[in-house]
């Protein structure tokens, strides 16, 4: 029996309830799925999946690579991924190392998931 954590993320990257299955409140909310089997987390998007890749290395869950359909770049995705996994990672109580440059970036622009990153104080 294969277990998949869900979380349903709204369009503004936040979570919709706090369990770790929960249902969205729009129509179009997109779902991230954690994949361990595959270690990464998936996103379903029209026209395919955004992804990241991820290892687990000294007890902290190390994203090494996101990626969007070039046909959706620009428009946000990206952003929601890092967002669902960072509350993922939020409610497992795990820490995130983002060696990723783009998810780098993003939490550097959004503060309120610093608490959710490596070597940071809970």
């Amino acid at each position: 029996m294969e277990l998949r954590a869900e979380l349903t993320v709204q369009r503004r990257g936040k979570l919709c309830g706090g369990a770790m299955t929960t249902h969205a409140t729009s129509p179009t909310a997109p779902s991230i799925r954690d994949e361990p089997e595959r270690n990464r987390f998936v996103m379903r998007v029209r026209g395919g999946e955004a992804f990241a890749t991820y290892r687990r290395a000294n007890g902290y869950l190390v994203i090494s690579h996101t990626e969007v359909p070039p046909t959706l770049r620009g428009q946000g995705i990206g952003s929601e991924l890092a967002a669902g996994i960072f509350e993922f990672a939020r409610s497992k109580g795990e820490r995130i190392m983002p060696a990723c440059s783009f998810l780098a970036d993003w939490v550097r622009r959004h503060p309120e998931y610093r608490d959710v990153l490596a070597g940071k104080e809970a």
